[in-house]
């Protein structure tokens, strides 16, 4: 484009064998032929037709050519055409090596996702096998265990297990949701009465835990599964008891977003990195400061992930180390045909309840 706006030449190509393609400007690239552009690279030479002001000549990098330029529409003189090429090669060489860099660095990044979430999976499935096998190892060793020492190392095989089998189903939960072998049961709801359903749910876990919900009922419906929503929520909710002191309230708000409800889950824990808010949904991932403190398989907010994302919503974090973190989701609006229907299945419901009690009535 700019050697078309600076020349006002009738067209440019550019030729780059490294990726096999041609890029065009202007309007007069009927005039250049592409088995020419391939000769001037293939041959290292400069082909001019001045007289219809068409050039053709290579682009090189030092010595060895690395492209050709191909220019219409335009007098040029030799050294004009060949400083130009100079410069494009250039251009392309800098362009190249910037692309470079973001490979490498991408490259950097994915090995290093790769080696935390694999420390990930083998602390998760390592920490209950040790725990099994250690307490295995002392009722073998022990003739004649104490009773409550027997007890003890029973449940905590009895314990670990579980873990082991929670591990194990969170997994085939996660693959069955990515499949989309999941059927929702989409209806006009409540985000209040989703948050309800979660804070009910994880009522023992929280315990004491102050948790301030601000909520406006006067939000529109989402259309959404409410008990698999309810399982998403718990993971955010149980998620922030985790990771945050005992002390300190979990504060919920929703808001109108366009056609999609926000609703954000805010804890005041030690907050996440910029690195790991970019893996904190990835499957098996932990923080690298808390996997060891706080127990846990690392499915929790990958399986909320999915169910959002089923729903045609979206999750998303923001944190600041020290003050504590936010997770959010999306939830689309109820359509207003969905709320008639769910106020029509509501109405039939209500009249068979009522034909009902009044057959009963009638039979006694």
């Amino acid at each position: 484009n700019y050697i078309v706006e600076s020349f006002e030449t009738g067209a440019a190509e550019l030729f780059l064998p490294q990726k096999d393609k041609f890029y065009r400007s202007g309007f007069g690239d009927a005039q250049l032929d592409e088995s020419k552009m391939k000769a001037a690279f293939v041959n290292d030479e400069i082909f001019m037709d001045q007289e219809a002001g068409v050039y053709f000549l290579p682009i090189r990098l030092g010595l060895r050519p690395i492209g050709s330029l191909g220019i219409s529409g335009s007098l040029l003189s030799r050294q004009s055409v060949e400083a130009v090429s100079s410069l494009v090669a250039i251009a392309i060489e800098r362009a190249r090596a910037v692309e470079q860099l973001g490979q490498t660095e991408a490259e950097r990044q994915g090995e290093r996702l790769k080696s935390a979430l694999l420390d990930s999976i083998t602390h998760d499935f390592r920490t209950p096998l040790t725990s099994m096998k250690a307490a295995v190892s002392s009722l073998l060793t022990s003739e004649h265990p104490d009773p409550a020492q027997r007890r003890e190392l029973l449940t905590i095989i009895d314990e670990e297990c579980d873990r082991l089998n929670r591990l194990v189903e969170e997994a085939g939960e996660m693959a069955k949701l990515e499949a989309g072998e999941v059927e929702l049961n989409l209806e006009p709801t409540k985000v209040s009465d989703i948050i309800d359903a979660s804070l009910a749910n994880s009522k023992t876990s929280l315990a004491c835990r102050e948790v301030i919900v601000n909520i406006d009922e006067s939000l529109p419906l989402v259309s959404a599964d409410l008990d698999r929503v309810k399982e998403a929520v718990v993971q955010f909710i149980d998620n922030a008891n985790l990771y945050s002191p005992k002390d300190q309230p979990i504060t919920i708000t929703a808001e109108q977003t366009g056609d999609t409800i926000t609703t954000s889950i805010s804890d005041r824990g030690p907050g996440i990195d910029d690195f790991e808010q970019t893996m904190i949904f990835d499957k098996f991932y932990r923080g690298k400061d808390q996997r060891y403190l706080v127990r846990g398989t690392g499915m929790g907010l990958p399986i909320a992930k999915a169910i959002i994302t089923a729903h045609k919503g979206s999750v998303s974090v923001t944190s600041q180390l020290g003050h504590g973190s936010v997770f959010s989701f999306t939830l689309p609006i109820a359509k207003p045909n969905e709320r008639l229907a769910s106020m029509a299945q509501t109405q039939d419901a209500r009249a068979r309840v009522s034909q009902e009690t009044m057959s009963q009535e009638e039979i006694g």
